[in-house]
This record gives structure tokens, C-alpha cells and sequence, in this order.
């Protein structure tokens, strides 16, 4: 018998087997069962988070728009929330997005971070990652792959009926890939419920970026092909199933469990973020050494002011002065807070740097970097809705202060606005990032799981070479 022949009777007869094994049935209806639970879950928590964004939304508007008759000035500190919208994509992976505040207080002199962590809402100090389908695919597929999958080779080596395969005609390079196509078989069984009702979910949740959507799927396809090389790998170089499920469960611990969070941790060390309180202590510091439009810099400002609209009295100015100062007052602290965070964003970006390294240990992590870009659930969009945040503060504050600049006359700060202006003021609206940004920004990530493809590759084909010198 040829062998191109003898490889298809062989994916048969472990597909046999599987089916067979009632426990391996089980266990695949269960973890669907739990699979689709986690879309349902996820599919209710990005609903219900868009319902109360929408509600919070309105309520502001409301209270900002019937603050009634007062300065421009006071309303500037009575201030306005920002909130982060949750795209459909949200549903299939988190992202950072339990760690990271979703509301940001918009309010003048003053930069804030954003608030209202899910993650401060945990019952417990213990978090193992939000339920999801990029949870089950990540973290509990991979386990259960390698134990279906462990005596795949081992087992027909134990039992000798590996002996009898290639005295029938079948030589490794052809029976490893049988094997292999058998478990991807079993792989897909278990995968595909998950990914239907997960891209389905994020339909009826939105309108999707289809693109997004194909590429995450592709993306989480491709790795069920490494775990299913993985384990055929293991399985070729163990002598008994025992052993090669022993060293599977132990990869999986280090790859899945260790390697993620110990390069989140060295990260941190190498390149540790500055403490809440050190970092608004040096803003501070920053703002009271800098230009004082009511203070120490106030004649100076009052001159420079005069010399622009050509007038030698205060009290000739076609503008109210004090809504000069203030906006002056805001170009200095916009200025201190553009420096600050720069800063912290280079610190954030040398974490992300470092731990783009645990992926030479690890085809998780640059694949989680790739799912949460994809998703729009990674730290770039989050940033990105801080930075409109602020943007959108700063508009705000500006047309307060450009009102009372135009509108105060001699009155000052006793001048009021009335609700025109209020009105006048735009909601917040953000933009998430264009995919083509996303996938500009995981190209390292999609280098190290070709490098991980092409590694596995090689070394099947050692393998493969190897069993048949030895002659099994």
C-alpha cells in the first residue's frame, strides 16, 4: 500500500477513537456548553454597559444644559463626563478594558485619569481574566487540546501498532500530518460552536467591522493550528501517553499561566509606571512654577494684552482681560499636562515593549496583542479615548473662556451666561482607531507567530526524521 494511502485511515481511526471515548465526549460538550455561555455573558455585559453609557449620557446633558444663568468660568469647574463607547467587537475580547477607567472628568486647570475600573468592583483580589470567547479559546482550549491530543503518537507507540504502521507503508513525514489533521479535526468540533456564536453575537450586537471581525477569527484559527502542532510535537517525543500529557499540562502552565504574567511583572520592573500620587504632585508643581496671568505675571500679561489691541487703559480693552487670563492659564497647564503624559505614554509604550519579548516563550502573548487590537479593546484605544478626552476638555474650556473673554465687559466674573451657551457645548463623541492603525501596531506580534509557525514546522520535520532513523 502506498503511503499517500495509509494516512487517511489513520485520521479515521482517531476520529473513531475519539468518538468512541465518552469521556473526551463530554468534556467537548461541556466546554461548549461553557463557551457559549461565556458569548451570553459577554454579549449581556456589552450590551447592558452601552444601555447605561446612553443613560449616563443623557442624564449629564441634561444636568450641564439646566445649570442655569451663571459665569462661564464656574460652569468650566462644574465640568462634563466623557465616557468610552463598547464596539460589538468588545464582546469576543476585553481587552484592557476591565483595568482601565471608562469615564473621564472633564473640568478646567485640571487633566484627569480615567475612572470607574471594573476590575475595583471584583469581590475578590483574585482576577483570572473576564469570561469571554477569547478567554475559552486563550486559556481553557488549549488545555483541553493537549489532553485529547497527548497520546495521539505516544499512544500508538506504547500499544506497538506504530511499528505496524510503517511496516504497512506509512512513513512520518505523512503519518505526523495524519495525525495532526485528526486532532485539528477534534480541535475544530470544539472551536467552531464558539466562533459562530461569538461572530454572531457581535452582529446582533452592532454593526461590526467585518474585516475586524474575519481577521480575529483567522487570527484565533491559526493558533488552534500551533496547539494542534504543539501536541503532536510532544506526543512524537514521548515514549507513553502518561508522559507526553504530564509535559503538555506543564507547557501549558508556563506558556499559558506563567509566561503572560511574568512579563506583565518584569515589565513593571524595568520600566515601572510613577505613583499616582508622585505624578499629580510634579503636575502640581509644574503648574505653580510656570506664567501666572493673576499673580506674579499679571502686569507683564496686562501690558503684553494692551500692546495687542493697541489701547494704553485696561478699562479701553474691547474684551474682558480676566477671560485672557484664564485661557492664558489654560495654555500653561495644557502645556505641563502634554509634557507629563508624554511621558508616562513612553513609560507604557517600554512596557509593552518588554512584554512583547514573553512572546519569543510564549505564541499567547503577541497573539493576545493581536486579539485585543482587533477587538479595539487594546491599550492603544485606550489611550487613544483618553487623548480625545482631553482634547474635547480643552475645546470645552476655550469656548467658556473665549464667552466670557467676548461677552464680560466690565462686569468680570460676575457675568452669567444663560443656557444658549450651554447648549452650544458638544457632546463627546469618540473615534476609534482605523483598523489599518491596529494592524500597523501588531506587526511585531504577527512577526513572532510566523517565527513560532515556521519553528513548529522545522521541528515536525526533525521529528518526523528522526522516528523514522530510529526506526521507531
Amino acid at each position: 500500500m502506498k503511503a499517500v494511502s495509509i494516512s487517511a485511515p489513520i485520521a479515521g481511526k482517531d476520529w473513531l477513537e475519539f468518538r468512541r471515548d465518552r469521556r473526551l465526549v463530554i468534556m467537548a460538550l461541556l466546554v461548549t456548553l461553557l463557551a457559549l455561555t461565556a458569548v451570553l455573558t459577554a454579549w449581556t455585559r456589552v450590551t447592558t454597559y452601552e444601555t447605561d453609557r446612553q443613560a449616563v449620557m443623557a442624564q449629564d446633558r441634561q444636568t450641564w444644559n439646566g445649570q442655569g444663568a451663571r459665569n462661564p468660568h464656574s460652569a468650566a469647574h462644574f465640568g462634563f463626563w466623557a465616557m468610552r463607547p463598547l464596539g460589538p467587537m468588545a464582546l469576543l475580547d476585553p481587552g484592557v478594558t476591565p483595568h482601565a477607567g471608562a469615564m473621564v472628568w472633564m473640568e478646567a486647570h485640571n487633566r484627569n485619569t480615567a475612572q470607574a475600573r471594573p476590575t475595583d468592583d471584583l469581590a475578590t483580589g483574585l482576577d483570572l481574566g473576564s469570561f469571554s470567547a477569547a478567554w475559552v479559546l486563550q486559556l481553557l482550549m488549549p488545555l483541553l487540546i493537549f489532553i485529547i491530543g497527548a497520546g495521539l503518537v505516544a499512544r500508538e507507540r506504547e500499544a506497538g501498532t506504530l511499528r505496524l504502521m510503517l511496516a504497512s507503508g506509512a512513513d512520518m513525514q505523512r503519518l505526523l500530518p495524519a495525525k495532526a489533521g485528526a486532532l485539528a479535526r477534534i480541535a475544530a468540533l470544539l472551536a467552531l460552536p464558539l466562533l459562530g456564536a461569538a461572530a454572531a453575537a457581535v452582529v446582533l450586537a452592532g454593526v461590526p467591522d467585518l474585516v475586524a471581525l474575519g481577521l480575529w477569527l483567522l487570527a484565533h484559527g491559526l493558533w488552534f493550528g500551533l496547539l494542534v502542532g504543539v501536541t503532536i510535537l510532544v506526543s512524537a517525543a514521548c515514549r507513553t501517553a502518561a508522559q507526553a500529557r504530564l509535559l503538555l499540562v506543564g507547557l501549558w502552565l508556563v506558556a499559558v499561566l506563567l509566561v503572560p504574567r511574568a512579563g506583565a511583572g518584569l515589565a513593571g520592573i524595568l520600566a515601572p509606571a510613577p505613583d499616582p500620587v508622585a505624578f499629580a504632585r510634579g503636575i502640581e508643581t509644574q503648574m505653580k512654577s510656570g506664567h501666572d496671568a493673576f499673580g506674579k505675571d499679571a502686569k507683564a500679561f496686562e501690558a503684553e494684552v494692551m500692546a495687542r489691541y493697541k489701547v494704553s487703559r485696561l478699562e479701553d480693552l474691547p474684551v474682558n482681560i480676566d477671560g485672557l487670563r484664564l485661557e492664558a492659564a489654560e495654555a500653561h497647564g495644557n502645556a505641563v499636562f502634554d509634557r507629563a503624559w508624554a511621558d508616562l505614554d513612553a513609560t507604557y509604550d517600554r512596557q509593552r515593549g518588554i512584554m512583547r519579548l514573553a512572546g519569543l516563550l510564549s505564541p499567547l502573548v503577541p497573539l493576545q496583542n493581536i486579539s485585543m487590537a482587533l477587538a479595539g479593546t487594546d491599550g492603544a484605544q485606550q489611550m487613544a479615548f483618553q487623548s480625545q478626552a482631553e482634547a474635547h476638555r480643552r475645546r470645552i474650556i476655550t469656548a467658556l473662556n473665549m464667552d466670557m473673554t467676548n461677552k464680560a465687559g466690565a462686569a468680570g466674573f460676575d457675568y452669567k451666561a444663560d443656557d444658549g451657551l450651554w447648549k452650544a457645548i458638544p457632546d463627546f463623541r469618540f473615534r476609534t482607531l482605523p483598523l489599518s492603525v491596529a494592524l500597523r501596531a501588531t506587526l511585531p506580534d504577527l512577526a513572532l507567530l510566523a517565527l513560532w509557525c515556521a519553528g513548529l514546522l522545522l521541528l515536525m520535520r526533525r521529528a518526523a526524521h528522526r522516528m523514522s532513523a530510529e526506526a521507531v
